[in-house]
């Protein structure tokens, strides 16, 4: 199987950032089958660290983040690293976090709850509009 823009399955990444534990691993479960490799992280600066440290495909980053928000870690690493195509994710959704997320370019924003498999087919819409159709 050729991986995302041909580089190797084993090599597709996504960081979860997610501050709660169980939420965070119904994510990291939903899309391990699919074969990407999958890192975590559960605050905002945890996030711009490992962005810095390795580049990722996808980032998949709850909103209200302990120490940093979403919107501004993701401003930070299109600062530091460049663009990478996010979901945020959050619940208690309110107009102000749409416009936000839409500032920064997020792909989606979902909101909680939402099942694992709404989650993969934005992941998988995402990868087939960014990364093109012939991705598998």
């Amino acid at each position: 199987m050729k991986g995302l823009l041909g580089v190797p399955p084993h090599h597709r990444s996504i960081l979860v950032a997610e501050h709660d534990r169980d939420v965070r691993q119904l994510l990291v479960r939903s899309l391990e089958r699919d074969g990407f490799s999958l890192y975590e992280a559960e605050a905002g600066r945890e996030v711009l660290d490992l962005a810095r440290r390795r580049l990722f495909d996808i980032l998949i980053m709850e909103i209200t983040l302990p120490d940093l928000d979403g919107v501004h870690t993701l401003r930070m690493i299109r600062e530091t690293v460049g663009p990478v195509p996010c979901i945020l994710i959050g619940s208690e959704v309110t107009k102000e976090m749409w416009i936000n997320a839409l500032t920064v370019h997020a792909y989606a924003l979902l909101e909680a709850p939402y099942r694992g498999e709404v989650v993969r087919r934005t992941v998988w819409d995402l990868v087939h509009r960014h990364f093109g159709s012939d991705v598998l």
